[in-house]
């Protein structure tokens, strides 16, 4: 079966390897490793913890080789920063033109902020509504989800994808939020799915429409993310939304 993994951290420059085991990961072999796992096609942005605004350009830029290199294997994402809005704003223009139609993973922690909705942000989600971009973001303890939920409110015509289900209190809020927002997605990432019968409840409680394959390669094993999903006994259609046809839907909504 077809697998997109929608949240990965792909890179070209060895500080930004993500893989706590680094010398496991290179830049040379990081697509081979995903595609060994069965997945075909990736997405997502390349991190580091960013001081200045010039710091997430070169982010972004090394997103646009990686591109170059693998062509339609990978699908980039890009930062933004709330305490630089013109800079954003020119950025995801940039980008835009340059193909990109996804901003993130942002993750705030990573980069010195931390709400998902302020001043800052609303001027910053407007370029992104306008420019009809995806929105990928992390989610844990360090975020305010109150703050998401608002972002996720106010901009009706974004599509979010939260990363992470993680467990306890923020997994039952994503499963509110993903019932009570069409434009809430939640992509399986991270912490959550080492939880037996944890994807199962999700799709028993929210569906399997707007549930997303995603691993967080090179910070985790993807091939136990694959088998996770296989093994919690979903229903062929349940499967193929999850591993291939949501996000497929997303990526062709933003062509």
């Amino acid at each position: 079966m077809k697998i997109i993994d929608f949240h990965t951290h792909p890179f070209i420059t060895p500080e930004n390897n993500s893989c706590f085991y680094k010398d496991t990961v290179t830049s040379d072999n990081f697509k081979k490793i995903l595609e060994s796992a069965g997945i075909g096609h990736i997405c997502g942005s390349v991190i580091y913890k960013t001081q200045s605004f010039n710091e997430i350009k070169r982010l972004n830029r090394e997103a646009l080789e990686i591109k170059a290199m693998w062509g339609d294997f990978y699908t980039p994402g890009i930062h933004i920063h709330p305490r630089y809005v013109r800079e954003s704003i020119e950025e995801l223009d940039f980008m835009y033109q340059n193909g990109v139609r996804l901003v993130g993973e942002l993750v705030p922690y990573y980069n010195g902020w931390s709400l998902y909705y302020d001043e800052s942000m609303h001027a910053i989600y407007e370029e992104i509504e306008r420019l009809g971009m995806i929105v990928s973001v992390h989610t844990d303890m360090t975020v305010d989800m109150n703050s998401l939920e608002e972002a996720v409110k106010r901009f009706k015509n974004i599509t979010f994808v939260a990363a992470h289900p993680h467990q306890k209190e923020h997994y039952y809020k994503h499963i509110e939020l993903l019932k009570n927002y069409d434009n809430y997605y939640l992509d399986l990432s991270g912490t959550g799915l080492f939880r037996f019968g944890m994807l199962g409840t999700l799709i028993k409680n929210a569906g399997s429409e707007k549930i997303l394959f995603a691993t967080d390669f090179p910070i985790t094993n993807p091939k136990m993310y694959v088998e996770a999903v296989l093994f919690e006994g979903l229903r062929d259609g349940e499967l193929e939304n999850v591993f291939y046809k949501n996000a497929e839907k997303l990526l062709k909504s933003v062509e």
